[in-house]
């Protein structure tokens, strides 16, 4: 049976490319690079300096994946993305209601309550509360819930223990 998503050929150009980003990622100068670490990975000279065009398939393989083990950290492009505009954040709600969430919410996190101040985070929570994937978009009465919701959590995390102080 016939493995369609294998590779079949090896990619030089991919392994010459990412030779140049793990050169700058490693911060590779030129004297380093052309003169002691490609001859150490095998290359020999072309045109008077050492160059990667001169390493076989083996050594582009591992000229990689030695720079791997420096740290060097491959990072892949989703495949599945259509060019197009960039998305832009979505703006910050800023009614009333929508600013005393975020000031409890950070307030909480400066007492330690709330592990992530981000808009992100408080987000996700205001989700699991009421269902609604933004502040923008909380009716007056489940905004109204979410303060008090973040109250009470406030209140509990900062009462004194007061079990068996009778």
């Amino acid at each position: 049976m016939q493995h369609h998503n294998r590779q079949t050929t090896f990619d030089r150009t991919r392994y010459y490319k990412l030779l140049r980003v793990g050169k700058e990622e490693l911060g590779y100068d030129d004297a380093f690079y052309y003169g002691i670490w490609l001859p150490q990975q095998g290359a020999t000279q072309k045109d008077g300096r050492y160059s990667a065009t001169t390493l076989s398939n083996t050594q582009l393989f591992k000229a990689v994946e030695a720079m791997k083990t420096k740290g060097f950290k491959i990072k892949y492009k989703s495949g599945n993305k259509v060019a197009g505009p960039k998305k832009t954040p979505r703006k910050l709600a800023d009614d009333a209601q929508s600013r005393k969430i975020r000031a409890l919410w950070l307030e909480m996190h400066n007492q330690g309550i709330v592990r992530n101040p981000s808009e992100a985070s408080l987000a996700g929570y205001v989700k699991r509360l009421k269902g609604v994937e933004a502040l923008q978009w909380l009716s007056s009465a489940q905004a109204s819930g979410v303060i008090e919701a973040l109250k009470k959590w406030q209140a509990r995390c900062t009462q004194p223990a007061t079990i068996g102080a009778e």
